[in-house]
């Protein structure tokens, strides 16, 4: 048993842990005050920096532990995928999964570095004739806090083509053909803003990029947070958080060793960050221990309506992959460059959705993420499950064999994949696995709300491989209809009323001093755009009016340092 008191613990790296760490560490220094901070990671170590214990291959030229390979076994160190164990759509299918990153620096060691605000509208939306989001957190509050996170992420536009421009800020090849088939369509593609400074345009993103360029968290937020003196451990999985009087007590495994050693760290106050699922589920499984006043769920308590684990959000993703003509002049070669560099907003006035084209490796898409390489029976078809599989001579299309290898020999030149990021409704939730041991994502119906922008975005999608002289292939929500989700939002909603959020618009429980989330799970709605820059924004904010005390009670004085 490892004991060891701490003033703040936080549970997990990604963009809300790492922000949180960063600022409140150096805010505090600022003062003159050196609290112990913890930060506590269930993943391995990719720099070797943060945590000398933590064991892990040796260091690569660059410096890290990232390697440019699709072995399972490294795509498992780097990344997750909760799933629906029970198929509750179609049984034998999982109705939802969720892929996320781990390890330290959580997801940005799997995101693709997208960071665009959230339009204004979205702070706006409401459910029932309820605001979805707080009253005090709104575009305009967020807005220079979206300043501060792309300043320390190196954000920054690409373009198309520019002679002056430094290599890292030039789209792909992909986005050109992407624009061209948008103007055909009569819709406009235009180039993204990305956190890649001096980025190298290697790819291998989403599995963690080896050299320098992708801004990583371990980059520039956690760096920040070493530096101040916050302590780290990987390999430290959380199982739960549990109140001892005014303090906390993490519990959980030390997996850093040959023989995993329970630890067990007291904490004045705890911030829970561990993503949208692994927070829900952290607090789910923790839920027995806070009773009567302390319930962390009011709404069950009060309403009989859980808001604990559900309205999670898959941000409206929804991939698919087709080919382009052979004639097509251009030439796509999808694997080069940056995973995603364009998008297309035309259609969100009218749809709320925007289109992505982007690099999906082919074995993501031979397992059926976000889409197989086979042909719709029906084209046209929109819909959960409205399709099956082509029939090719008398049998149905097959992803193995003669005619499969070329199509796969022709990834490079011909394939392109695009999604589309829409405000869904939040069908999603998270559940406990059995005995509490796992946890579990589940989709079980989806709003016609939903389904109606999905249509249009994957009619839209249809066109534009049309445009180009190709077509689309069948995509797993059409064929099985499984949700497929990288931006997981929700589950552990921030709300004005304690009975429709489980925190505040600080990321405070309601009934528990001390007690905050702050990660993708608070956000309590889809954005329509990649989250990170949103999810780190909220949290700059969260961590600049803790520590002065604007409209809360001060850090220090929670502390009581």
């Amino acid at each position: 048993m490892i004991a060891d008191d701490y003033d703040i613990v936080l549970i997990g790296s990604g963009f809300g842990a790492a922000v949180m760490a960063a600022r409140l560490s150096e805010g505090l220094a600022d003062r003159g005050k050196a609290p112990r901070i913890l930060v506590l990671e269930k993943g391995n170590d990719h720099t070797g920096r943060f945590d000398p214990e933590s064991d892990g291959p040796d260091l690569n030229a660059q410096g890290n532990r990232f390697r440019h390979t699709l072995a399972p076994e490294y795509l498992a160190d780097v990344g997750q995928v909760y799933t629906d164990a029970t198929g509750a759509f179609r049984e034998g299918v999982s109705s939802m999964n969720v892929i996320t990153g781990t390890g330290m620096g959580g997801g940005s060691n799997a995101y693709l570095g997208v960071s665009l605000r959230t339009a204004t509208e979205v702070f706006d939306l409401q459910r029932d004739g309820r605001p979805l989001w707080p009253r005090g957190t709104s575009r305009q509050a967020l807005n220079p806090y979206y300043a501060q996170a792309e300043t320390r992420l190196n954000v920054n536009r690409q373009a198309w083509t520019d002679a002056t421009a430094p290599h890292h800020q030039l789209t792909a090849k992909r986005d050109l053909v992407f624009a061209d088939a948008c103007r055909t369509i009569g819709a406009t593609a235009a180039p993204l803003k990305l956190a890649n400074a001096n980025d190298a345009n290697d790819g291998w993103w989403a599995q963690g990029q080896r050299h320098q360029g992708r801004q990583n968290l371990t980059e520039n937020y956690l760096a920040d947070a070493l530096a101040a003196g916050v302590e780290f451990r990987a390999n430290n999985e959380v199982e739960t958080v549990v109140p001892d009087g005014d303090r906390y007590v993490v519990r959980g495994l030390d997996r850093r060793g040959d023989d995993p050693e329970i630890f067990e760290f007291s904490a004045t106050l705890v911030i829970v960050a561990a993503g949208t699922v692994a927070s829900a589920g952290i607090l789910l499984r923790s839920e027995d221990a806070f009773s009567g006043q302390r319930a962390l769920d009011q709404g069950r308590e009060v309403r009989n309506v859980p808001v604990l684990g559900r309205n999670m959000s898959g941000n409206g993703d929804y991939g698919v992959t087709g080919i382009v003509g052979p004639d097509l002049e251009r030439v796509i070669d999808g694997h080069k460059g940056k995973p995603m560099s364009s998008f297309c907003p035309s259609f969100w006035p009218s749809d709320q959705f925007i289109l992505i084209p982007f690099y999906a490796a082919p074995l993501y898409l031979s397992q059926g993420q976000p889409s197989t390489l086979l042909r719709p029976f029906q084209p046209d078809a929109v819909g959960r499950g409205s399709t099956t599989t082509a029939v090719v001579d008398g049998r149905p299309e097959r992803d193995w064999g003669l005619a499969y290898k070329q199509r796969l020999q022709q990834f490079s030149s011909r394939m392109l994949t695009m999604g589309c990021l829409a405000l869904d409704e939040s069908e999603g939730e998270v559940l406990l696995g059995p005995g509490g041991a796992s946890f579990e994502v589940r989709w079980q119906d989806t709003h016609p709300q939903t389904e109606a922008r999905w249509s249009t975005a994957v009619d839209t999608m249809r066109r534009i491989y049309e445009a180009l002289g190709g077509e689309m292939y069948l995509d797993s929500y059409r064929k099985d209809g499984t949700v497929s989700t990288a931006h997981p939002l929700g589950s552990v909603r921030m709300s004005d009323d304690p009975e429709y959020g489980i925190v505040d618009e600080l990321g405070e429980s309601w009934t528990n001093r001390n007690l905050f989330v702050v990660d993708g799970s608070i956000v309590p709605s889809a954005l329509g755009v990649n989250p990170t820059l949103t999810i780190a924004a909220v949290a700059e904010r969260i961590a600049d009016r803790l520590l002065r005390g604007s409209g809360t009670e001060a850090l220090v004085d929670r502390l009581g340092l």
